[in-house]
């Protein structure tokens, strides 16, 4: 799990990519469709799938 855009959301597969000028990205693909670039410097929330995390994202 990954916290983004305010929400916890299921990571289905992530992988290394290039990015526009050359650097290292993260492309993660959800499971409830779409995809998002990170740059290899972002930092992430993650999370267990099943845990409850309250006064995170609601």
């Amino acid at each position: 799990m990954i916290g983004y855009e305010g929400q916890w959301r299921r990571v289905k597969t992530a992988k290394t990519d290039r990015g526009p000028t050359g650097g290292l990205a993260i492309v993660v693909t959800w499971e409830e469709g779409g995809a998002a670039r990170f740059p290899s410097g972002d930092e992430l929330l993650l999370g267990e799938q099943d845990a409850d995390c309250p006064g995170l994202f609601g």
